[in-house]
């Protein structure tokens, strides 16, 4: 093949991979918005399962987004499953830092970490000391919860 020819095959082919690509590209962004939306009304739903399996699915084919991840750290926060939650929400940051909703959400999550830690202190000791009291009583008022 002369050089001619080659430049002439390089011409012709690479629109059309730049259009194939595009085309995946596309594709792609199609399935994520409809795998995010079904996991949005599986979770709006109450089924918090199959909107996990729904988000596991799309983050295993490498199609997270900011909205995947935070959908995936309310899903675990309202399992109890904290160390999953502040997993999935710092994901969530390293795509955009400055999503206050993600910081928020990681916040609410570290608050409910230390209150569970010191109700197993207390548990475990069968009282806390003064200082730790009044911190575990505001975290519960914080939070809206009696203590009994």
């Amino acid at each position: 093949m002369t050089r001619t020819q080659k430049f002439n095959y390089l011409t012709l082919l690479l629109p059309l991979l730049l259009i194939a690509g595009c085309q995946a590209t596309v594709q792609q962004y199609q399935q994520q918005q409809q795998t995010y939306q079904a996991a949005k009304d599986w979770y709006l739903s109450g089924d918090l399962l199959a909107a996990e399996q729904q988000l596991n699915q799309l983050h295993s084919r490498q199609l997270h987004s900011l909205q995947s991840w935070r959908l995936m750290g309310n899903i675990q926060f309202r399992q109890q499953r904290l160390d999953a939650a502040e997993n999935a929400y710092r994901q969530a940051l390293s795509l955009a830092p400055n999503d206050k909703f993600s910081w928020h959400n990681l916040t609410l999550v570290k608050l409910r970490q230390t209150t569970n830690t010191l109700m197993q202190a207390r548990s475990e000791l069968g009282q806390l000391d003064r200082t730790n009291d009044e911190l575990l009583r505001n975290l519960l008022r914080l939070q809206r919860v009696q203590l009994q």
